[in-house]
């Protein structure tokens, strides 16, 4: 990983998850994610990259307004109010598909996925003490909640409530509801999860009373003192956009700040070797033709910024990456790529364009001829893709740096073996439409010999 950044996931299948380790948990920043603990300091949400700010209440006696403490009273005369131990009815289950269908406008996820199980009785495996407030019209259920029971603090999981009732704010009173239970049962600390340092849906928790923040620094503060302008993310950005803007005075590519939608997805499973995602939530690209890109991140643990290409590396002298705060090296280091990268573009396009017009008059007719490209194959990034009938081939052009010149290497990809193989090697683009056509036929007469014998054998 290049770019530092607190996250982390604890499962119940690799570490016992007490009570006093819930504790502990959420005061590092950790909230619940399914079945584990989670905590990440920035997170993608509606098409942006936002800060996390984890929030905590210290529950006191006199932490309600009078305005708060009225409308608890005015819920428990308008509506029946049970909190008891998870208890999940069928219809529990159907006001969450209504509420996401309403907020969400989905319903793919039901209420016991969103506990991380597929199944009511495996609810009982977790090792959470999960609790619930149910708001009750009569016999309909109105509204309800959910929240972990710590040692000595319980934090907030969900609210659901019924749309025709949106008015009557349940979403949010029954966050007060849980700080009151709690505070009578002698708890400390209410955490209901956090809020982003842009403008949000979250902002509603700021209303609570007490509220603190973590500054992912081991400290928590009060609400009061906030600096939206110290998170990583903000401070991410303002240094990346200053580098980016003094770079492009003196860079022959133009770049732009950018976010890695698939970072945290990447970052979660590890998996950043098979999305080819950059491994920074937010960073300066730089296109260099069709596939390439180099990228520029900011360290903001080192202060300084890490250029590199990305997916693709060059083996012609230019160093691999610098790490520099001047925007010079930075344009100086680009700029060398960009006209290695031009030079073997230029050189490859040529040679697609030899193969194609090769394949146009040859007397082999494709179902499909498609020119394909993958940047970390460089400086073999681009290949023809052709098909005919059951049969796939792969015509890579391979560059031979003595004789100045291309060669291509055709691969047919075998189905029954579920990998690509090649029946031949280097050669000519007239040679590998020869060696194709020769394949091809000889498949052919032997699909023919082999369906021939087998209606034969079916007459006897």
């Amino acid at each position: 990983m290049y770019y530092d950044i607190a996250f982390g996931v604890i499962s119940p299948d690799d570490e016992q998850i007490t009570p006093t380790r819930i504790d502990e948990l959420l005061a590092e920043g950790y909230f619940r994610h399914a079945r584990n603990m989670a905590s990440y300091e920035m997170m993608y949400f509606e098409d942006q990259m936002n800060g996390v700010l984890p929030l905590r209440c210290a529950l006191t006696p006199q932490m309600f307004t009078k305005s708060q403490r009225k409308k608890i009273n005015q819920t428990f005369r308008k509506f029946n109010v049970e909190i008891t131990p998870l208890n999940i009815t069928p219809k529990h289950i159907q006001l969450y598909k209504e509420y996401r269908l309403n907020r969400f406008e989905e319903e793919d996820k039901s209420l016991i996925e969103y506990f991380g199980v597929n199944a009511l009785d495996e609810l009982n495996s977790l090792p959470y003490n999960t609790w619930q407030v149910s708001f009750w019209k009569e016999n309909q259920l109105i509204a309800a909640s959910f929240f972990d029971v710590g040692e000595k603090a319980i934090s907030s999981l969900m609210a659901i409530y019924d749309y025709d009732y949106k008015k009557d704010g349940l979403g949010f009173i029954s966050m007060l509801m849980e700080m009151n239970w709690a505070l009578e049962n002698n708890h400390e600390f209410y955490y209901p999860g956090y809020t982003l340092d842009l403008p949000s849906c979250f902002d509603y928790k700021l209303r609570l009373p007490n509220v603190a923040f973590y500054d992912w620094d081991s400290k928590w503060h009060d609400w009061g003192t906030v600096d939206l302008e110290s998170t990583k993310r903000f401070k991410t950005v303002l240094h990346l956009e200053r580098m980016v803007n003094e770079v492009n005075k003196s860079c022959l590519v133009k770049g732009h700040t950018t976010e890695e939608q698939q970072f945290f997805g990447s970052l979660w499973h590890n998996m950043f070797d098979y999305t080819q995602a950059v491994e920074a939530p937010i960073y300066g690209s730089y296109p260099i033709g069709q596939y390439h890109q180099i990228t520029v991140i900011y360290l903001p643990d080192e202060g300084t910024f890490l250029t590199k290409p990305h997916l693709f590396d060059l083996k012609n002298g230019i160093p691999g990456e610098i790490k520099t705060n001047s925007p010079e090296d930075i344009a100086e280091f680009i700029n060398a790529y960009f006209a290695h990268v031009q030079l073997i573009e230029t050189r490859i396009n040529q040679a697609i364009g030899d193969l194609e017009h090769i394949i146009d008059i040859s007397q082999i007719k494709f179902d499909e001829v498609a020119v394909m490209g993958n940047a970390s194959r460089h400086p073999n990034f681009k290949w023809v893709s052709c098909k005919k009938g059951n049969q796939q081939w792969m015509i890579m052009p391979f560059w031979d740096e003595d004789r100045q010149q291309y060669f291509y290497h055709p691969l047919t990809f075998k189905f029954m073996q579920n990998r690509w193989v090649s029946p031949f090697g280097l050669c000519t683009p007239e040679m590998a439409l020869l060696k194709i056509s020769h394949y091809i036929r000889q498949n052919e007469e032997f699909d023919n010999d082999f369906f021939s014998n087998q209606h034969n054998h079916e007459e006897d």
